[in-house]
């Protein structure tokens, strides 16, 4: 065995002058996501340079098919598809439709096709109407299985052993299309099976909670009957349809674990979806056991142990909410904002009978937020405007992770490493066309783990492209948008926006707006951006702390844009009022800014008089918890430590979910937590500081390289400061060896700018949740700075007895 692979280059040549792989058909399931749909694209691309090399006869069409579950997943695809044909062939040479699907120019056909696996396709219905309804619909579910809520076990558990989705959509296709003793050369399983799996056993849940004979036993067996019917419909279809079967898996935390000593896993994790990340080290060994499971059967199971790149870059486009809380506003008991309740999907009759269904999603919005005292809230209803529709100039969609900013994705990439969704796809598309590599197999044991590569190089390279970056310098962009990840790193980069929102406004050159300005045409966003300064760490070094910290509580409070003027340079301008609209405008789009944080689920803590005060949205991300009520989030506080148990003072309780949990706190204290979970005795575990050098000492008390978390304004400006000190290390003639320092970009000044993606990669960094490779040391330093070290001269003996 061979320590590298064969070029694929030669084996594409072979293959092309052989003839054989010319009328091959290739079924991608989930071809329309991030890595099936990229390995779609690299087979047609593939086919297209061998037809180069020996020209197919006017009979061989190979085909890709490409699944989706929704129409608006497949007309996503279908726009991916024309751009990707249209930048290597011209506008000239788009696909054809025809059929189910588009004949490319090139001879390739590509069919479109709705798929969905579901163990009981009719338990979508349940999650479909309000929870009043629920009872009619499992009751008309049971009438279509034949049986009766007593023998509802044992039919549901018949029904979901025998089911077959896989092999059923396959043969259906391969009969209508190719003849009943056709074979696909290849089928790719895109779809994530952890979260597949996960989601319909949400829905047996459901269920169970109106099927007194659904017992937790009855319901684990289902739940596993279900994992053991999807293996064998996998190894069903390798043994009768498919030359090759690969399925496309995860390590269900993006492979940020430990080794230990025992030969078990430390998760390292610590940005789990909205922070509760409770079940984190379960989902990981749920991920090994069906590795483990699918490899055992004979499939060939890729493993993404690195976050997966990007898939696509939408363009000033709607962001649609995360189903989750699209969930919880469905049954909610009232509406929290005018057509709240309408969010779920829902299935026309025409969709039923063809099985699948029609979302009605509603999109993110920007919103005023609801504020009340933090610690002694009025109890009441709380009701949301319904907002403006969110629409950023750019957002990145990254495989099932979800939608990212551009600060989420270079935050993000840069510390749980990365690989591209294209070299993914490729490894997909050439297995899939080619068979496994016969000098050192992709495949040992059935299991290829793909770690980070050098191809993580070109994601940087992307996301540092001048109109990207600017989404991250400009201070009115969302600066975090994952809706399937962490509510700490949203917040933390949220608390970076106010900040650059704070400088902005601060040297926000007022005077260039002409006094008679054309409203009509003038652009509020453009001049507020074009027109005031970017965020550098020599500025930042410079703020008066007590200043900092009265303008952050002001802007941090702000509730319409007047609010904001004795944060700019003051100017009179009343003989000119078109002039005083402008800046009005301006200062419109900053304070939307300002909420856009409350809105996408981040509450800010803000102080006035001594008092604290907390504004929020309908959704706290931290709590994964719904506001129908102004005390919600105390009521949620007060009742989680109760029934947590937890031997720790409420505070402390309180104070864990704030440092945490992801809670923008720009009040003038430090927070620092060294716990990782609420289930963990919280007592000496959190500490209110008030200065910075009280937050030096207490760090310094901590034990090194493990997981700590802090918050408020004292410990950001404090944090920022430390590593501004350490970026100024670099020298350039070092090199390389000065390594992470020199991730932060420099204007033409040579000033160090705040890059909000850059910063919050090394914030987790200095709070021990990178994840290390074993190949370097750090990718920044641990603690927020260097600690200093002991000065031995005058104590080594024979050296300094002079």
């Amino acid at each position: 065995m061979g320590w590298k692979r064969q070029r694929l280059g030669p084996r594409l040549v072979e293959a092309a002058r052989s003839g054989d792989r010319y009328r091959d058909v290739h079924v991608v399931l989930g071809g329309t996501g991030a890595v099936g749909g990229t390995a779609v694209l690299h087979l047609l691309s593939l086919y297209e340079e061998m037809f180069t090399i020996a020209a197919p006869s006017p009979d061989d069409v190979p085909v890709l098919v490409a699944t989706g579950v929704t129409g608006d997943e497949i007309s996503a695809f279908t726009r991916r598809l024309f751009r990707f044909v249209e930048s290597r062939h011209g506008a000239d040479s788009l696909p054809e439709g025809v059929r189910r699907g588009y004949l490319t120019h090139s001879g390739v056909f590509v069919a479109l096709e709705r798929f969905m696996v579901a163990a009981l396709p009719a338990l979508r219905r349940v999650h479909q109407v309000p929870p009043e309804e629920r009872t009619r619909v499992i009751e008309e579910l049971l009438g279509e299985l034949g049986t009766t809520p007593e023998g509802a076990a044992d039919a549901i558990a018949e029904a979901v052993a025998a089911a077959r989705p896989f092999t059923s959509f396959l043969r259906a296709y391969r009969d209508e299309h190719l003849g009943s003793e056709g074979r696909f050369r290849s089928v790719v399983v895109g779809i994530p099976i952890p979260s597949l799996i996960a989601y319909h056993q949400h829905e047996l849940d459901e269920v169970a909670d109106h099927l007194p004979g659904l017992t937790p036993d009855r319901l684990e067996d289902l739940k596993q009957r279900f994992i053991l019917a999807l293996r064998d419909d996998l190894v069903e279809v390798q043994g009768s349809l498919a030359d090759e079967v690969l399925i496309a898996h995860t390590t269900g935390v993006g492979g940020m674990y430990d080794p230990t000593p025992d030969g078990g896993t430390s998760i390292r994790l610590g940005f789990a979806h909205a922070a509760l990340d409770h079940a984190l080290a379960e989902k990981a060994r749920f991920a090994q056991e069906l590795t483990d499971l699918y490899a055992r059967a004979g499939i060939k199971v890729l493993v993404t142990a690195a976050a997966i790149g990007i898939d696509e870059v939408k363009v000033r486009e709607r962001v649609p909410l995360h189903r989750g809380v699209r969930q919880r506003l469905f049954e909610a008991p009232a509406e929290v904002f005018p057509g709240a309740k309408a969010s779920q999907p829902r299935e026309s009759k025409a969709s039923r009978r063809a099985g699948r269904p029609v979302p009605v999603a509603h999109h993110m919005r920007v919103f005023p937020p609801v504020t009340v005292p933090f610690d002694d809230p009025p109890s009441g209803p709380a009701t949301f405007e319904q907002g403006e529709e969110l629409a950023p100039t750019y957002t990145i969609r990254s495989g099932e992770n979800g939608f990212f900013s551009v600060a989420d994705a270079e935050s993000l990439y840069r510390v749980m490493k990365v690989a591209s969704a294209s070299e993914l796809g490729l490894l997909l598309a050439r297995v899939g066309m080619l068979g496994d590599d016969p000098s050192r197999p992709w495949f040992e044991g059935n299991v290829c783990y793909y770690a980070e590569t050098d191809n993580s190089r070109q994601v940087f390279d992307f996301l540092s492209q001048p109109t990207l970056r600017r989404t991250q310098l400009g201070g009115l962009e969302p600066m975090s948008l994952q809706d399937l990840g962490s509510a700490k790193h949203q917040g933390e980069l949220h608390t970076l926006s106010l900040l650059i929102l704070l400088h902005r406004l601060r040297t926000l050159d007022v005077d260039a707006i002409d006094p008679y300005v054309d409203l009509e045409r003038f652009d509020p966003r453009a001049f507020f951006e074009e027109r005031s300064r970017v965020l550098t760490f020599e500025q930042l070094a410079l703020w008066e702390p007590a200043e900092l910290i009265e303008e952050m509580q002001a802007l941090a409070a702000a509730e319409t844009p007047e609010d904001l003027l004795p944060l700019a340079p003051h100017r009179e301008h009343e003989l000119f009022p078109r002039r005083a609209e402008a800046v009005r405008r301006v200062l419109s789009e900053v304070l939307k800014a300002v909420w856009t944080g409350p809105a996408l689920g981040l509450p800010i803590l803000f102080e006035r008089d001594g008092v604290s005060y907390l504004r929020t949205g309908y959704y706290v991300a931290p709590l994964d918890l719904l506001v129908t009520d102004t005390d919600a989030v105390a009521v949620w506080m007060r009742k989680a430590h109760a029934e947590s148990g937890n031997p720790a003072p409420f505070e402390d309780f309180r104070d864990y979910h704030l440092a945490v949990g992801g809670f923008v706190d720009v009040r003038p204290h430090a927070i620092v937590c060294a716990a990782k979970s609420d289930r963990e005795d919280l007592t000496d575990k959190v500490a209110r500081l008030t200065d910075e050098e009280g937050l030096r000492e207490h760090l310094r008390t901590l034990e090194p390289y493990s997981f700590f978390s802090s918050c408020g304004l004292v410990a950001v400006l404090y944090r920022l400061r430390a590593l501004y000190g350490l970026l100024r290390e670099s020298m350039l003639e070092l090199g390389t060896l000065q390594e992470w320092r020199w991730s932060m970009p420099r204007d033409a000044g040579g000033h160090m700018i705040v890059l909000p993606g850059a910063v919050e990669a090394l914030r987790m960094a200095s709070e021990g949740l990178e994840k290390s490779t074993g190949a370097e040391r750090l990718d920044g330093i641990w603690g927020y700075e260097r600690r200093p070290v002991p000065d031995r001269r005058g104590t080594i003996p024979g050296v300094y007895d002079r």
